[in-house]
């Protein structure tokens, strides 16, 4: 329960975040100023427990919504190092998500997942409905929006993937623009680049080899490479242990919440873009340090 709710707090924006733990002050203010009251000791205990109390609450549920790097964020600015956001100073490794980030896979996606639910006789759902789950593990894109049991769900993952398998084509996933200039001119920088996705890891191989990024793109985390998906931080902190680099010295860049609030739950600069699957709305809340438009603008 705690952790749902954690979950749930993270997903607000890093200004939610801000407004909330500033709302601890005038608590902090008031749990100290009513001692000067003509009040008796009892009383000015009482109410000292009140406001401190309030004060704690409202500051850590601030510090939940902002996460790690939130909160060193404000820490910094506050003495006066305001961080760089969205800038590449001081970051050594860069995570992409691919779908929507990396390649152009929406209309493969969707295509495969209107013919598995035509296929196991579903409820017919719309293009725009499957799009919406791009980014979830396989089974979860279609539970999440047809009424089914987890084995259901399972059958769809399988037929989904035969499906796939025969129409992913060679071509059939072209890269967004700027794609491959952005990843080359992250390692000229020696900036590690690596892919974090909820597709399978042949996938991401085959994909990366066809847009020959392959000599760039050196570590892949796919869906089954980890217990725990996407947005868990298992891939992220797979990524840090095999690069040896610390979180605050990485950057998360995705087009969904799930990429975000799993770079955010890691203690990762976060970064998302607004051509992709998710909305820019969908972005600021899940709490993007910044939002970019081409992913030229990296660098």
């Amino acid at each position: 329960m705690i952790h749902s709710l954690r979950a749930r707090l993270q997903k607000l924006s890093f200004r939610t975040g801000v407004i909330i733990l500033l709302c601890c002050i005038p608590f902090y203010i008031l749990s100290f100023a009513q001692m000067l009251l003509p009040l008796s000791v009892g009383t000015k205990g009482v109410l000292w427990a009140v406001f401190f109390g309030l004060a704690k609450a409202v500051q850590y549920t601030g510090v939940a919504v902002l996460g790690v790097e939130g909160y060193r964020r404000v820490k910094d600015y506050i003495r006066g190092k305001k961080t760089k956001t969205g800038k590449m100073d001081g970051i050594k490794l860069v995570i992409f998500d691919f779908d929507g980030t990396l390649g152009d896979s929406q209309r493969l996606i969707t295509d495969t997942m209107l013919a598995t639910i035509e296929r196991l006789k579903l409820p017919r759902r719309s293009r725009e409905e499957c799009a919406r789950t791009i980014g979830l593990p396989l089974a979860e894109c279609f539970s999440s929006i047809i009424p089914m049991t987890d084995e259901q769900a399972e059958e769809c993952a399988e037929v989904y993937s035969e499906i796939f398998n025969v129409k992913n084509v060679p071509g059939a996933v072209p890269p967004f623009p700027g794609v491959s200039e952005t990843i080359k001119a992250l390692t000229a920088k020696k900036i590690h680049v690596s892919i974090a996705s909820n597709r399978s890891h042949h996938s991401l191989h085959t994909l990366v080899k066809d847009m020959k990024l392959s000599e760039h793109i050196t570590f892949l985390v796919g869906a089954d490479d980890v217990v725990r998906r996407k947005p868990d931080t298992e891939p992220i902190e797979k990524t840090l242990d095999h690069f040896q680099v610390a979180a605050h010295e990485t950057l998360v860049v995705g087009d969904t919440e799930f990429d975000i609030i799993m770079g955010r739950r890691a203690g990762a600069h976060t970064c998302g873009v607004s051509y992709g699957n998710g909305t820019r709305e969908e972005l600021e809340k899940a709490g993007a340090e910044r939002i970019i438009d081409s992913l030229e603008e990296l660098v």
